[in-house]
């Protein structure tokens, strides 16, 4: 089949991401740096869902059970140098397109445009080398890969096809579309050169600055020449808005393709320089493969066998790189309900229910980010599996259940009963925080789906109530936008305002930054150079504090910035700097400091 393929610490991994970042801000060939780095904090504010799926099914499952999809997945596929008189490229019948007028670029019509649309993030998943001309996928990838990539005449047509990509991408900046670059085709074309467990990315014959294209030409005809050529295309015609992901193929995750050795081929080509990578569990549900449940954690992740090796993978990869990992190709059947009964299109698989069933008591996904993991993406990688969607045209399913299976009736005609829809939905009612901190179960070991079913016996326990503010939040909502303005004027004024805050959320340390610029949703602060978002929503009571007594030290104790300290400290429980910040304001303006008190309730 065309598409087989394979708490938190974020203040350590973005620090690495942010000094990459720095290493190159006055890289001339990469004027979209600062862009996509913003682009990635975006994406980093959660650990987030994707799901390959039609928009109308994303909506449906929105709207109604509270799914919030960051990502829409699509294969972008169809193989390079087939027909001279047209772009046949991305025309994939698999995946239902159709483009009887045979025009160039109709995808992007079809899928970016009413993804963006839509408010998703388009991940595109480019998987073209293969199945270009001359071997056609023939007899598999592993051997047409190598083959395709060594023809000069099949790269150019292949260049000429990321560089169209590139620039229809680049028409919907500044909106984020995630390009994937061909997954499983890096670990083929390294071990077609492998000796013993040594991998050479400078020994792989691929067809770069030979092939006869001039945005390319002068790059090494080798995998490190072929990482730099994407990388170069994209920079050259969509560098704001393409973040360039790549998947480092585990099947030899003990020998050659161990995370150390992906972190020096990624450093040797570069990739450690691109925006993310990509890992997979497999390309299929187990009941695919004729794995009957129930199943345990080995079984579902096939290759590492248990999570705690995969995660430690992962860790090593991402530490080593900066690079943060999106499991793709994820299963989508389950043991849930009983649609899910070993026939065609609904397969049983176990990875969803180990992730998502009783969270966020289950500590699954707090793993995966602590381990350098950002997000899951749904998708099946062989046409005849379980779908999120009816695929199969068969309604409602509830047959007798199999064994193994937990026997609950669905309502859904979903061909995986819904499962993937309501439990993602739950999910983002407490959705794992990020950049702003998260649910403290990131420590504990993983369970399997025995240890997690049924969902009603694995109840999270609730949650203890926040402390009670010295002043009323809705009150002091009502100061934001005032500290926000001082703020920005103090800054446009070329004031240094510094401030203690935690930038990647409560397990980070309080560092002193300089204010780099504010905005209505985020203010934006100078590390190492570079500016980086900083959402007023992860700002905590005392860290605006922190930036009302930063006020008071850039403008020389000025009334309303002494106010807004005095407010702030007040609400963080610090009485005695608010009394002392309040009695300075009341030598200059003793009017707005008794107007502050009574709309706070702190008037005696």
């Amino acid at each position: 089949m065309a598409f087989s393929s394979p708490c938190l610490r974020v203040s350590v991994a973005i620090g690495i991401l942010l000094g990459c970042v720095a290493a190159a801000a006055s890289d001339a060939g990469d004027p979209g740096r600062e862009a996509r780095a913003k682009l990635r904090q975006g994406l980093l504010d959660h650990f987030h869902f994707g799901i390959c799926a039609p928009v109308e099914w994303c909506n449906e499952t929105r709207d109604q059970n509270g799914a919030k999809w960051k990502f829409r997945q699509q294969y972008f596929s169809g193989g390079a140098a087939k027909d001279k008189s047209w772009d046949s490229v991305f025309l994939n019948p698999w995946n239902k397109w159709v483009n009887p007028d045979k025009r160039k670029g109709v995808w992007a019509e079809n899928f970016i445009k009413p993804t963006i649309e839509n408010g998703y993030v388009p991940w595109i998943t480019f998987y073209n080398l293969a199945q270009s001309n001359p071997a056609d996928y023939k007899p598999g990838p592993a051997q047409a890969a190598p083959a395709n990539a060594a023809v000069a005449e099949t790269m150019k047509s292949y260049w000429e096809q990321v560089k169209l990509l590139m620039q229809l991408c680049d028409k919907f900046k500044p909106h984020p579309v995630v390009v994937q670059v061909e997954p499983d085709e890096w670990g083929h074309l390294l071990l077609s050169k492998r000796e013993g467990k040594a991998l050479f990315p400078e020994k792989v014959d691929v067809k770069v600055g030979s092939c006869g294209m001039e945005d390319v030409k002068g790059l090494p005809d080798n995998l490190v020449g072929y990482a730099q050529a994407w990388y170069k295309l994209r920079n050259a015609y969509a560098p704001s808005n393409v973040l360039l992901v790549t998947n480092p193929s585990a099947w030899d995750w003990r020998g050659s393709m161990a995370a150390e050795n992906w972190v020096e081929i990624f450093k040797q080509c570069g990739v450690d320089q691109w925006d993310g990578a990509v890992l997979e569990f497999g390309d299929r549900d187990l009941g695919c493969s004729g794995k009957a449940p129930p199943y345990t954690e080995a079984d579902y992740v096939t290759r590492f066998a248990s999570y705690d090796q995969m995660l430690k993978w992962i860790e090593t990869l991402h530490k080593g790189t900066g690079l943060w990992v999106w499991m793709w190709q994820v299963a989508i059947g389950n043991t849930y309900f009983k649609t899910c009964n070993q026939t065609d299109g609904h397969y049983c698989d176990g990875i969803a229910q180990s992730i998502l069933e009783g969270y966020p008591g289950n500590p699954t996904i707090g793993r995966f980010a602590a381990a350098g993991c950002a997000g899951f993406v749904f998708n099946a990688g062989q046409g005849f599996q379980t779908h999120c969607t009816d695929d199969k045209k068969d309604g409602i399913t509830n047959p007798d259940p199999i064994p193994g299976n937990l026997g609950h009736e669905s309502k859904y005609a979903d061909d995986d009963g819904g499962y993937i829809r309501l439990r993602v939905g739950e999910y983002y009612k407490q959705p794992f925080k990020m950049l702003g901190g998260g649910p403290q179960v990131a420590a504990a070991p993983a369970k399997s789906p025995e240890a997690s079913r049924p969902a009603e016996a694995q109840a999270p326990p609730k949650p203890e109530p926040p402390p009670k503010p010295s002043v009323d939040p809705a009150k002091l909502a009502e100061w934001d936008p005032k500290l926000k303005e001082c703020l920005r004027l103090a800054v446009k004024d070329g004031k240094a305002v510094n401030a203690y805050l935690r930038l990647f959320g409560p397990q980070d340390q309080l560092k002193r930054y300089r204010l780099g610029a504010v905005g209505d949703a985020d203010l934006q602060v100078l590390v190492q150079g570079n500016k980086m978002p900083v959402p007023w929503a992860n700002l905590s009571v005392a860290e605006r504090a922190n930036l009302a007594k930063g006020l008071v030290e850039a403008l020389g104790e000025d009334a309303p910035a002494l106010v807004l300290a005095g407010v702030y400290l007040a609400a963080d429980g610090n009485a005695e700097q608010s009394d002392e910040a309040f009695a300075k304001a009341s030598l200059k303006d003793a009017a707005a400091v008794s107007a502050a008190k009574v709309a706070l309730g702190l008037a005696q």
